[in-house]
């Protein structure tokens, strides 16, 4: 009568299975550690170098600027409708497809010499990117399963950052030992790290997958999400392009000069990143996120009055710290989707924040040219982080139950 049917594991074969699946698990974290950090040294490579690349090697405007990068960020427009091509295939999976094509495209940027050719190789790389940024967040929640979400995307902030850090070491060594406007081989180097980042991220198990998931999600619920996510890309576009052309092409910052503050950056994002996530955790995305926005207004309006550069150079350390707050939009979807829903949501985020991405960075250079003055793009920037603060206040205060969590 005490029998123990066949196929219940005793107690010892039971906790031998428990600690095999946490030693998977452990691998696999110590798996996507190294793909963020390889992708996050590849890519400091080649975005610390590309504006001054199309400055030296291309002789390009500020308009040109403006086209490359409302072009670059086309493909993330598509990122919901191409992540739900690949339903069929586990995050990784995707994750790995996207890295392998960027990894090809910034390869070969270093030597494209003429415009046409560089936006014709970027749009390349950038479905690639997209892919990859689409999923990257989801890999981190599923590692995490479900427990302190903010915690582990702030860490892998942090490996990022740290990545970002030994990239623009790499370039700014690259500057001083190699020729002048020698660009090539940032971008081949840029290049052979991500691909690294993919072949590794393709060996990663099922711990990392979302499990089963829709094709394509758009609900009203996430009305908030879609939003906050929006006005996201709006600002982060003003600030990450105008913010580096206003020092390169009014300043005449140089590329060392440029690669040191990205680098001091990195160092400052180290430290925060993880200590941020943890902060979100603890009290929930609408304290954080309001000081995010406030933060935001504060050094837009800095951007738009001062012509310091020491003063221009400490709002941009302090915008790229507060950005690490950004892990909260992330987090407040996970609290709030459904089953499956988590994973095309993100996309579908990707896409709304692409709707910005296309739009402001072309708008906003040529409005820098009709007005001669490179500052009103930064007053709009205070007019997108006001609206942002007051949709902010929507959000829930503390943080969500472990059920909802986990679900």
């Amino acid at each position: 009568t005490g029998a123990r049917p066949k196929d219940q594991p005793t107690k010892y074969s039971q906790r031998c299975m428990d600690l095999t699946e946490e030693a998977s698990l452990r691998r696999d974290w110590a798996r996507f550690t190294a793909v963020t950090f390889l992708f996050g040294f590849g890519f400091a490579v080649y975005s610390g170098v590309f504006q001054n690349f199309m400055r030296d090697e291309l002789h390009a405007t500020q308009i040109a600027f403006g086209i490359t990068e409302s072009l670059r960020e086309l493909p993330g427009l598509l990122a919901a409708l191409t992540t739900a091509t690949l339903i069929a295939f586990a995050e990784s999976r995707i994750a790995a497809i996207g890295l392998a094509i960027t990894a090809v495209g910034i390869a070969v940027s270093g030597f494209m010499h003429a415009l046409p050719p560089l936006i014709a190789i970027t749009m390349f790389w950038s479905i690639g990117f997209h892919l990859w940024a689409t999923v990257s967040s989801a890999i981190t929640v599923a590692l995490a399963k479900g427990k302190e979400s903010g915690r582990h995307l702030g860490r892998m902030s942090g490996i990022a950052a740290m990545a970002t850090i030994g990239g623009l070491g790499f370039a700014t060594l690259g500057s001083w030992l190699l020729p002048k406007n020698a660009y090539v081989p940032y971008f081949v180097v840029a290049g052979a790290a991500i691909l690294s980042a993919a072949i590794i991220c393709a060996s990663l198990t099922h711990h990392a997958h979302g499990g089963e998931r829709q094709s394509m999600v758009i609900r009203r619920e996430y009305w908030l999400f879609y939003l906050l996510t929006f006005l996201e890309g709006c600002r982060r576009q003003i600030f990450s392009i105008f913010a580096g052309l206003a020092l390169i092409i009014v300043y005449h910052q140089d590329v060392r000069a440029m690669l040191l503050v990205q680098l001091v950056n990195s160092v400052l994002i180290t430290i925060t990143a993880p200590w941020m996530g943890r902060v979100i955790d603890r009290v929930g995305e609408r304290g954080p996120l309001t000081l995010y926005a406030v933060g935001l207004i504060v050094v837009f309006i800095g951007y738009a009055v001062t012509r310091s550069v020491v003063s221009l150079y400490a709002l941009y350390l302090i915008d790229n710290v507060l950005f690490s707050f950004g892990v909260g939009f992330t987090t407040y979807l996970h609290r709030i989707a459904r089953k499956g829903d988590f994973t095309p949501s993100l996309a579908m985020g990707v896409t709304m924040n692409h709707i910005a991405a296309v739009t402001v960075p072309i708008g906003g250079a040529y409005l820098w040219r009709a007005s001669g003055n490179y500052q009103l793009p930064f007053w709009v920037g205070v007019g997108i982080a006001a609206v942002s603060l007051v949709f902010t206040r929507f959000l829930p205060k503390g943080v969500a139950s472990d059920a909802v969590q986990a679900a």
